[in-house]
């Protein structure tokens, strides 16, 4: 489909989860393409550690990103990759990268700032930002923005009134 051919004006993609945080990519060469992330409550999933010749077993949640895309020929969105996150998102963003000159980056907050390396077939973590410097517990960050002009910059908030 060419760039001015016509397009249906409504598309739908049904996560598997309600969807809690979603952005927008704006590289040229990754078009209509979203990260979405949430949080479900996996009541049935445990796990189980050993630890100090006890046994703890505790629930916990399942948390993702998805990352869909339109595929053009067929109208629809589709998954293109799943990725596990150890914290809820509070908020996703992709670089802020117009051109598509620097590497494909998705940046994640919650319990700590995340960037991940977007692939065609994987996802990986690239850096794990933390400020707090004196506390073995860390505020969740509630937010973060990436720096348009220079994308070298990402600024956090977090729940604790620190920026």
């Amino acid at each position: 489909m060419s760039l001015h051919g016509k397009r249906k004006e409504i598309y739908k993609y049904e996560a598997p989860w309600t969807v809690y945080a979603m952005n927008w990519s704006v590289r040229p060469d990754k078009r209509f393409r979203l990260a979405l992330g949430s949080f479900v409550e996996d009541l049935n999933a445990v796990i189980i550690i050993e630890y100090f010749d006890k046994m703890l077993s505790f629930k916990y949640g399942f948390l993702q990103v998805q990352l869909v895309g339109l595929d053009e020929e067929s109208s629809e969105f589709i998954c293109r990759n799943t990725f596990d996150h150890p914290y809820p998102t509070t908020k996703l963003m992709w670089i802020p990268d117009t051109k598509g000159v620097y590497p494909d980056l998705l940046a994640t907050s919650g319990d700590y700032l995340r960037v991940w390396r977007v692939g065609e077939t994987e996802t990986r973590l690239e850096c794990l930002l933390n400020n707090n410097k004196n506390s073995d517990f860390c505020a969740p960050l509630t937010s973060f923005d990436w720096n348009e002009v220079d994308p070298y910059l990402l600024g956090t908030s977090s729940i604790d009134t620190t920026c």
